[in-house]
């Protein structure tokens, strides 16, 4: 069930390295689009959640609601995820979306070119999506979404980091003066 998203913020990106949610899980390439409460993808996102539910209803899923806590469901609400964490403004108003790989995807520009120093993509640009929905059963049930490819769109400001300039060293320049 692959989907194709429009262009959304993304956050906690980790396309250089791999890397794991808690200690001991498998390392993987990861994502997270913050999508807008009222744009088109979320209702294409949550029928292909339906969809891959559904064919695990009988299966992987048996006995268990689309609606139990028991299931895990990826996409997520931000006003309740800034109940726990009130400096993460930019998830206000918004779905959130994790996509991840074991494999590194391929990222290209607006432009269809390969991007291939990862740099270029980070927390506060804008990117569309290839993502695939599957079902999953292993310490927990659930739907998840591997992440195929990104398309960087336009860059927008740094999320969750501080910005580093030359020009920040202007306002001090009696360096030579000093003993060290």
């Amino acid at each position: 069930m692959k989907l194709v998203l429009g262009a959304h913020r993304v956050s906690y990106v980790h396309l250089k390295e791999p890397t794991a949610i808690e200690a001991g899980q498998q390392k993987k390439y990861d994502v997270t689009f913050l999508i807008d409460k009222d744009h088109p993808d979320v209702e294409r996102i949550k029928n292909v959640i339906k969809n891959a539910y559904k064919q695990e209803e009988n299966g992987k899923f048996k006995n268990i609601k689309m609606t139990s806590s028991k299931l895990w469901i990826p996409l997520r609400d931000g006003d309740e995820w800034l109940e726990e964490h009130p400096d993460a403004h930019e998830y206000e108003g918004k779905y959130f979306l994790r996509a991840s790989s074991v494999s590194q995807p391929a990222v290209f520009s607006k432009e269809k070119d390969e991007i291939f120093d990862l740099d270029e993509v980070y927390s506060g640009c804008y990117c569309r999506g290839v993502i695939v929905a599957y079902a999953f059963d292993n310490k927990s049930k659930g739907v998840a979404f591997f992440l195929n490819s990104l398309m960087k769109i336009k860059d927008g400001e740094r999320l969750g980091g501080f910005s580093a300039s030359a020009d920040d060293y202007d306002d001090y320049d009696d360096y030579e003066d000093s003993p060290f």
